[in-house]
């Protein structure tokens, strides 16, 4: 506890008069008796006294205001002050004094530098937010450090309990804490388990508990921890995810300004069909060439077309839509030839050849259908830019998937292109590092935080003869259900 300089001083000048007193008391009982008999002994309590308040200068100086006080008074004592056994009694009472003197400065400085150490750990748990805790039967009392009364925002005179702990802990998280706590006392193991708490202003607090097994020789097995406010890192964990979500948003978007030729075309020739397959309906109608199956042959050719306009315009919205994950099973074999129709016209201009390898029974897996397309074209864009210019061989971008071990499943674009070397295969994911003149350099990072966020592994490598290859995994479907 923080002592108050005004209560500080107060305490000094009691012991300081009660320093006095005994000395005074201790020199005129030693002053009367007879030589014979030791009282300077009592001194040693004179220095306690001095010890409760004093630093080791103070206590020193105490100390051998004690030993002259002793000396003087061997010689004003009744009785002979040279005789052989008064001689010897007074120094080993000087010897006494002095020792425990020392012996006290020693023990003095310990608890000095323990108060030091002590002040040092409330400044560093105060700085990183991590109080202590501890206990041996959870339903007794607890210790906390001075940064747990403060985490859990009770006054420092309050008794530190379990049922105080829960009290600031949210509605939703305190059955359990309570059951993580039990079981551990039960089992006499340790925990880690972070969990919210409601403050007394209305807010919630983000913290994480620690807790260890600790034995000891006379009270057995008891329980030590360490309690954060993770609050700052859980915020700025959430805001990293929802900024990460709109530079994917907005990648997706560069991403469809650069198809925008592509999609034109896609969408203007189902139209185009529809307008045709119209005015053909009409005449297959028209009451001098009325031909009902032809007409409903072509009326079936206009609901094609459309239904083909309106799945292009349907993956266009599901790109550009900023919408939460939504994890559902996925066909890897059909999620390649969603982004390759896409793609199919862009492709074309660009003069690339596509060839697929698939699987041919490829395990189910569990991801956004709408995040994964972005990764798979991202990547399938990137392996015709590498190819724009080559010349002298084809330009063949091969894209296929396989089945991993566990029910994973694999997906990989391989270009034909000029290739990676070892430092660009290093730096190629980090975010703003681009080989495009114009690129931003946060397509491969943001795929990248993609896949791993579905708990799979995106890498590249070199490609033989030529070119580069890009592969990335996911977790089968079966594997990350309970």
């Amino acid at each position: 506890m923080t002592q108050f300089p005004g209560r500080r001083e107060g305490r000094r000048a009691l012991a300081s008069v009660g320093i006095v007193l005994s000395a005074a008391v201790i020199f005129a009982i030693d002053a009367v008796t007879p030589i014979e008999v030791s009282v300077s002994v009592l001194y040693v309590f004179v220095v306690l006294i001095a010890s409760v308040t004093f630093s080791s200068t103070g206590i020193l100086l105490t100390g051998i205001g004690c030993e002259i006080l002793t000396i003087f008074t061997h010689f004003i004592s009744p009785g002979d002050p040279w005789a052989h056994w008064p001689l010897l009694d007074r120094a080993i009472g000087v010897t006494g004094i002095g020792m425990s003197t020392m012996l006290i400065m020693r023990n003095r400085r310990a608890m000095e530098a323990l108060d030091v150490s002590r002040a040092y750990l409330a400044q560093a748990q105060h700085l990183s937010h991590t109080g202590s805790v501890g206990w041996q039967d959870p339903r007794g009392a607890l210790f906390w450090s001075e940064e747990t009364f403060r985490i859990y925002r009770y006054e420092p005179d309050v008794e530190p309990t379990l049922a105080r702990m829960i009290a600031r802990t949210h509605p939703d998280d305190r059955a359990l804490l309570q059951q993580t706590i039990d079981r551990s006392f039960r089992e006499k193991t340790g925990f880690q388990l972070e969990h919210r708490l409601s403050m007394p202003d209305a807010t919630t607090r983000h913290v994480q508990l620690v807790v260890r097994t600790a034995e000891s020789r006379n009270t057995g097995t008891g329980f030590i921890g360490a309690v954060m406010d993770v609050t700052a890192a859980r915020n700025a964990a959430d805001e990293l995810q929802g900024i990460q979500s709109d530079l994917a948003r907005v990648t997706r978007a560069t991403t469809m300004g650069q198809l925008a030729a592509s999609i034109a075309h896609e969408v203007r020739q189902p139209l185009t069909g529809v307008i045709t397959n119209g005015h053909t309906v009409l005449h297959w109608l028209n009451a001098a060439t009325l031909n009902i199956d032809k007409a409903r042959t072509t009326a079936e050719r206009m609901l094609r077309d459309g239904e083909r306009a309106n799945g292009v315009i349907q993956r266009i919205q599901g790109l550009l839509a900023k919408t939460p994950p939504q994890a559902r099973s996925i066909d890897v074999n059909e999620l390649i030839h969603q982004v390759l129709d896409l793609l199919q016209t862009e492709l074309r201009l660009r003069d690339v050849s596509v060839q697929t390898e698939l699987a041919p029974s490829p395990p189910p897996l569990l991801g956004d259908t709408v995040q994964l397309q972005q990764v798979l074209l991202n990547l399938v864009i990137n392996g015709a830019d590498a190819m724009s210019d080559v010349t002298g061989r084809p330009r063949l971008l091969v894209v296929g998937s396989k089945a991993g071990p566990d029910g994973d499943g694999l997906i990989f674009v391989r270009d034909s292109g000029i290739g990676l070397d070892e430092a660009t295969v290093d730096k190629i994911f980090s975010p703003f590092f681009t080989t495009k003149p114009k690129g931003m350099g946060m397509g491969l990072a943001i795929c990248r935080s993609i896949i791993e966020a579905h708990g799979g592994r995106l890498w590249a490598s070199p490609a033989e003869p030529h070119g580069a290859l890009f592969q990335f995994t996911l977790p089968g479907k079966a594997r990350d259900e309970p």
